[in-house]
């Protein structure tokens, strides 16, 4: 059973980085694109307004994981009736998140863009803009049930093909604005919109053929699996606006204190971070349905190792994909952008430091959600990240450069890092010791000796200091960071490929 899930896994993770290097050139070329055709204040204000998409795709993504938990854990009791009561109860929740966004979002919106948006332009744009994407951010609410049963079913490889349609027409969309369209923020902000809601309808069409049985849609008049989801989604989505005032406040309050230049350096380097970061996440959401299979069915043992497989392989994925962007910004952003803005590599670096710093509790969660007991978990650790964002207003108020406010970042992660450790062994009874010896020390270890690699910086060309530090990072992975059998699972594989 252990060789068989594991197996999943490592087909799933292959699905899911298959359609990241893809969505990745698709998704630096888009950027560069937009960013030429759009202008520095365009793009910096799309960054600001439109983020409301980076918003909701981090608030789906969390409410995600509800869906995913009961979804899952019914699957595991293998009754029918029970999966699509579920579902049922999750379609009809998420149709209300949906309508109360569309109710809120559009009133607070338009006060928010009237009475504190830097913006020389038009202001009726910006609005329309904001419009736009709260339409496309509702839309993919409605698809996320169908989202979470695509992941309880390990069913990765229908929503790589939707994001891979999605973020190639980003890119001929982006291109075409270049040479085309005169209201080219428009265009681009109603492309981004589209292609958000694009992957939902795949969902829906998909589900509807392939589970039949589970996506038959019924009101389910008692009230008990609503509470329970509700109250499940109350404390999730406590984390999701504690998520999105972390990484959309950070650009608000850029905004306030400085202009759209920053927000474009800003924006930038969120968008190089979004995308690593996506690499370190694909393997924790590839291992994120058997955690829960897992406890689920009693298995406490084989999930406790699927959380330090899901920690130690994300941090190593990231730095080894985040490492040209660290040894060598100056001539990544040059060759990408042509002209690199004002503090976009020191927004950069700290962002990925700060990315570092929180893909160690990958796996965490998923852990904690499958227990069921989330609510002084998510009380403690999202209020940390709502003070984090109120810690970096006023060190922005008290004049400090832009960047300190990463900075302010960094400091609360590292003690969000060690809540998340105290509330797993009190939840779930977890062994801390063994996530710190096997996961934190040989990581933190491969870090420090990765630093050696700036020594030689300003010797080698650039392309060639990238080369030697993914090299010398994969020997640092295969000699201290992996166990002898992960050491022998990867030998056997190559040894497979060679014989191929």
């Amino acid at each position: 059973m252990q060789e068989n899930t594991n197996k999943a896994i490592f087909l799933n993770s292959i699905i899911l980085y298959a359609k990241l290097i893809i969505t990745a050139i698709a998704g630096l070329l888009t950027t560069r694109f937009a960013l030429q055709a759009l202008g520095v204040d365009d793009f910096g204000l799309f960054s600001v307004v439109g983020g409301v998409i980076s918003f909701i795709a981090i608030v789906n993504t969390i409410m995600i994981s509800t869906s995913n938990r009961f979804i899952a854990t019914a699957i595991g009791k293998g009754d029918m009736k029970l999966i699509n009561n579920t579902f049922s109860v999750n379609v009809v929740i998420h149709v209300l998140i949906a309508v109360i966004t569309l109710a809120v979002a559009y009133p607070l919106g338009d006060w928010y863009i009237l009475n504190f948006i830097n913006y020389g332009g038009d202001i009726q744009t910006v609005m329309t803009v904001f419009h736009i994407t709260i339409i496309g951010s509702v839309i993919s609410f409605i698809g996320v049930p169908f989202n979470g049963l695509l992941i309880a079913k390990e069913r990765f490889l229908v929503f790589s093909t939707a994001e891979i349609i999605a973020s190639i027409t980003k890119v001929i969309v982006s291109y075409s604005l270049i040479y085309f369209f005169v209201n080219k923020l428009l265009v681009y902000s109603l492309t981004i919109c589209l292609t958000t809601a694009f992957p939902t309808f795949v969902f829906i069409v998909y589900c509807r053929k392939l589970f039949p049985q589970i996506v038959a849609f019924h009101f389910v008049k008692e009230w008990t699996p609503y509470r329970e989801v509700l109250a499940f989604s109350v404390w999730v989505g406590y984390g999701a606006i504690a998520t999105v005032s972390k990484n959309q406040g950070a650009a608000l309050i850029v905004n306030r204190f400085f202009n759209t230049t920053m927000n474009t350096a800003l924006g930038l380097a969120n968008s190089v971070n979004s995308i690593i970061l996506t690499f370190a996440n694909s393997i924790s959401k590839s291992i994120s349905p058997q955690i829960v299979k897992s406890y689920a069915a009693g298995d406490k043992e084989r999930s406790e190792t699927l959380v330090v497989m899901a920690s130690k392989y994300s941090f190593l994925i990231l730095l080894l994909v985040a490492s040209p962007f660290l040894v060598a910004p100056e001539w990544i952003f040059s060759l990408w952008l042509g002209a690199v803005p004002a503090n976009l590599i020191i927004f950069s670096n700290l962002i990925i430091v700060d990315a570092l710093i929180g893909v160690f509790n990958a796996g965490i969660p998923d852990l904690i959600f499958a227990s069921g007991k989330i609510k002084w978990y998510q009380i403690i650790v999202n209020t940390m990240f709502l003070l984090s964002v109120v810690a970096a207003y006023f060190v922005l108020q008290a004049g400090a450069p832009a960047y300190y406010l990463q900075v302010t970042y960094i400091i609360f992660s590292l003690i969000i890092l060690v809540l998340r450790q105290i509330a797993l062994n009190r939840i779930v009874k977890f062994n801390n010791w063994n996530l710190i010896r096997k996961s934190y020390i040989p990581c933190i270890y491969v870090a420090i000796l990765f630093t050696l690699v700036f020594t030689i910086k300003g010797i080698v060309v650039p392309f060639m200091l990238m080369i030697i530090s993914i090299v010398y990072l994969l020997i640092l992975y295969f000699t201290i960071a992996l166990t002898k059998e992960e050491r022998l699972f990867v030998i056997n594989r190559i040894k497979g490929l060679i014989k191929k």
